[in-house]
């Protein structure tokens, strides 16, 4: 699946990758316009494929990214969904 920025099979191909070789870090500026607000799940793991993990509790998927090109630090992706919709997505760094 590709939208107009956003190369789906090259997200899902990451998945699982030790963080110094995930390349989904060059990704994220294209993937933050095909996921938006209100998207159902869904559609969701139909575009980026299963999260790498998911907290049921805070209904929230994430998405490893791998180390950062400007230090040591992982990087993640993280989608909240309310009533099985996306509420918010973020990228963030540990």
């Amino acid at each position: 699946m590709q939208t107009q920025t956003f190369d789906s099979d090259a997200w899902k191909s990451q998945r699982g990758a030790r963080a110094q070789d995930n390349r989904r870090g060059g990704m994220v500026s294209s993937l933050d316009t095909s996921i938006r607000a209100g998207m159902p799940r869904a559609e969701v793991v139909a575009l980026l494929g299963e999260p790498d993990s998911r907290n049921a509790e805070t209904d929230t998927d994430v998405y490893e990214l791998g180390v950062s090109d400007l230090g040591i630090d992982e990087e993640y992706y993280e989608i909240r969904y309310r009533d099985g919709n996306v509420v918010s997505h973020r990228w963030a760094r540990r």
